[in-house]
């Protein structure tokens, strides 16, 4: 089910009312996911935020909404500064080691790529074996070639996510960036 993003919504329709704390929180996470992947930054903010203030909160559902919660407020806010980012990384309360250090080295890239315009090596050797992370690696990639000035390679990445489904944020971008090109 990893990118079929009508059976994301439809479960979050179907059992967002549910009364089970467990089914809660299980939908809760998806659609901050669902937000994030098509680049509604705002929502998945302010369901994050908001669910992470439960205090009966499994760590494991905490720290991937921390997360989400910190990659998208760096996606959302173009104005944030450096300190500003490194203050909310030493903020971050993930429990788990692993996931805490693959959200700030992902946060710093996202920032490098998005905000300061530098280019930033992280995402050239990553794999994944979901769809959505394949292609936001993909995107960051193409990110990171066009700063680097080998736009060759970064309209070839940006083609190949223009395929992918447009409700995509980085679809949306690929496509933006790919009209700017045939407009220069």
């Amino acid at each position: 089910m990893d990118l079929d993003l009508p059976s994301w919504k439809q479960y979050i329709e179907l059992k967002k009312d549910a009364k089970r704390a467990i089914i809660k929180m299980d939908v809760t996470l998806t659609s901050v996911g669902y937000s994030y992947m098509i680049g509604d930054f705002d929502a998945a903010i302010k369901e994050a935020s908001e669910a992470t203030t439960d205090q009966k909160l499994k760590p494991k559902y905490r720290d991937s909404l921390e997360s989400y919660l910190i990659r998208s407020t760096v996606l959302a806010n173009p104005n944030l500064t450096r300190d500003e980012l490194d203050l909310m990384l030493n903020k971050m309360s993930i429990s788990d080691s692993s996931l805490a250090e693959k959200t700030k080295s992902v946060s710093i890239a996202l920032y490098d790529l998005t905000i300061a315009h530098q280019s930033n090596d992280y995402f050239e050797e990553l794999e994944n074996e979901f769809k959505y992370q394949q292609l936001e690696i993909i995107y960051y990639q193409a990110l990171n070639s066009k700063l680097k000035g080998d736009m060759t390679r970064a309209n070839e990445l940006f083609r190949k996510l223009a395929q992918e489904d447009e409700q995509l944020y980085i679809v949306q971008k690929s496509k933006e960036f790919l009209k700017s090109e045939s407009i220069n």
